[in-house]
């Protein structure tokens, strides 16, 4: 998987937003509110192509969680973030 262009990831009072950019992206109703874990997955997300496996690993190691927990919030993660056209396979 992989980030789709066209999402910036802005900061405002202390909250991160990805805001779609472009003229493909206007619709400005999809700014997606990231909490810290999902910011650090952001992070490694947008380095290039991704696993479940790659993000797993990220949050076990920087959470105290177990790989099945973080695995299934990362899967919920991903399915939002294909709804809303962030990520593509």
């Amino acid at each position: 998987m992989q980030v789709r262009t066209g999402f910036k990831l802005n900061e405002v009072c202390g909250e991160r937003f990805l805001v779609p950019m472009g003229e493909g992206n206007i619709d400005f109703s999809k700014l997606i509110s990231l909490n810290d874990s999902s910011y650090l997955l952001w992070q490694r997300m947008e380095k290039g192509p991704f696993t479940i496996d790659d993000l797993t690993k990220v949050l076990c190691d920087e959470y105290e969680v177990d790989a099945a927990t973080a695995q299934r919030d990362i899967e919920g993660m991903i399915q939002q973030f294909k709804a809303e056209g962030v990520v593509i396979d």
